[in-house]
């Protein structure tokens, strides 16, 4: 017997060590994994530098928001501070190392990870896309009942800084259809509370005009410039969740719990991120990752996720987050409006990536972005309050004299993310029975090809709208 179990173990062993010469990699996300694995490196580190409590995300295993059972484990070891959400099994809190030992130790406990501090990503149109194309195409028009394409009715997630919902290109009551202000303060807490936040606020971007920058490239209406500065889906149903100027894993969390708890009363099917964490680039995908863990859930429900590849190339390895690696996200690099890469945009790792198995299927994930779009001097919504000096050279250069009370002009892959998710509302408003995974091989096969460049750089291409709406109608 025992001759068996030792010929067994060797031949585990070299089917592992045949697998790792192949360079594939797999992972699961059920409590069977390491418990080592479960804990993030990140925190670990944290930790040993730490004597007190710090802010952790804990991700236990099942479907669903978190029950309260969950609730009575963390207050049995002395929890008492904590974020739990309304769709997703996760929680925020502040705990110590022995406690973070302790929920490690339980059966229900997927993973427990440090709660980073990201950044968003802008640096200092919408014909190259093709969506002008679109939107004058008269066979496309007949196709969509004489109406022009424009995202009608589809809910789109700004899960950003907030959004300024005083502007008449983004109102709140029209086309901005909800405006959520959310904060995770751990800090702030007495108790185990769910969380909590204000919707319908006219104005929840005071501080950095970043959020309403991206909503209006999304689905501006362009009313206070005669429809020059439109956004890519005017007819999008717009969704403002707003987490300040100073973002965390937490606060960004709570959007796409928000997205899953809402997504049938506001036909919620994409969300938009242009944030990430330095700190995370070069990474493999880790399935573990609670953002991960969070899209995943919303991949299964039909919802898209738009990341920004992020601001730190040109060099290899800069994509600012494992998480935009995940097979089912879109990740978008910044490109000029001559078509080339913008230097700042992140690359990726010439042939890095894996399998991994997630909820009992297998995914191929890549080191790569998956698609450009515009990304440089973009024009679009300014956040009427508090004024910004940051872009005033460019929007002078830019911007007529009559639109700079409107306008504004910023650079980045936060940029280029809401052109593509004002994308997706177009071919998801042809073709509404479209997954995340068929959107991607649409962009991808539509693409135009950007010389020079490799997929670890630019994905498949420059994103051609034109070329995706006509291919969306076939699918």
């Amino acid at each position: 017997m025992r001759k068996k179990v030792s010929l067994l173990f060797v031949g585990v062993l070299l089917f592992s060590m045949l697998l790792s010469s192949l360079g594939v990699q797999n992972y699961k996300t059920t409590a069977a994994t390491s418990k080592t694995a479960l804990l993030d490196k990140v925190l670990e580190n944290v930790l040993q530098a730490v004597n007190g409590p710090v802010e952790v995300i804990i991700t236990f295993d099942h479907d669903g928001g978190v029950e309260e059972a969950e609730v009575n484990l963390l207050k049995a070891i002395g929890i008492n501070k904590a974020i739990t959400f309304q769709s997703l099994p996760i929680v925020g809190a502040l705990a110590t190392k022995q406690q973070v030992e302790q929920l490690l130790e339980m059966e229900s406990v997927v993973s427990v990870y440090y709660n980073q501090k990201l950044q968003y990503e802008n640096e200092g149109s919408t014909s190259i896309t093709g969506v002008d194309r679109v939107r004058t195409d008269e066979n496309l028009r007949s196709k969509n009942g004489g109406f022009p394409i424009s995202g009608k009715g589809i809910g789109v997630v700004i899960n950003d800084s907030g959004v300024d919902g005083t502007h008449n290109d983004i109102k709140l009551g029209r086309n901005l259809i909800q405006n959520v202000f959310a904060s995770s303060n751990l800090n702030a807490l007495t108790g185990i509370l769910p969380i909590t936040y204000l919707e319908n606020v006219p104005n929840t971007d005071s501080d950095s005009g970043h959020g309403t920058h991206v909503a209006g490239t999304v689905g501006g209406t362009g009313a206070m410039s005669g429809g020059k500065y439109e956004g890519v889906a005017p007819g999008a149903n717009l969704i403002g969740y707003g987490s300040g100027a100073v973002v965390a894993m937490l606060d960004t969390i709570g959007g796409f719990d928000y997205a899953l708890t809402h997504q049938q009363e506001y036909n919620i099917r994409i969300i938009t991120n242009s944030w990430g964490a330095t700190s995370d680039a070069g990474t493999d995908f880790d399935p573990n990752d609670p953002i991960n863990i969070a899209t995943k859930k919303l991949y299964d429900r039909g919802i898209i996720t738009v990341f920004s590849a992020g601001n730190s190339g040109s060099a290899e390895a800069t994509i600012s987050g494992n998480y935009k690696k995940a097979p089912w996200v879109v990740t978008v690099a910044a490109g000029s409006k001559e078509g080339d890469l913008a230097d700042f945009s992140s690359r990726g790792v010439k042939g890095k990536g894996g399998s991994v198995e997630v909820d009992g299927a297998t995914f191929t994930w890549q080191d790569s972005p998956t698609i450009t779009a515009p990304g440089v001097d973009i024009i679009s919504t300014r956040v009427f309050s508090p004024l910004s000096a940051l872009s005033t050279q460019k929007d002078l250069e830019f911007i007529s004299p009559a639109h700079l009370p409107y306008y504004t002009t910023f650079s980045g892959t936060s940029m280029a993310a809401p052109h593509v998710a004002g994308i997706i509302a177009l071919l998801l408003e042809v073709n509404p029975q479209l997954d995340s995974m068929e959107v991607k091989e649409i962009l991808q096969n539509t693409a135009t090809e950007m010389k020079g460049y490799e997929d670890w750089e630019v994905g498949a291409g420059y994103v051609n709208a034109y070329e995706a709406v006509k291919l969306a109608y076939s699918y």
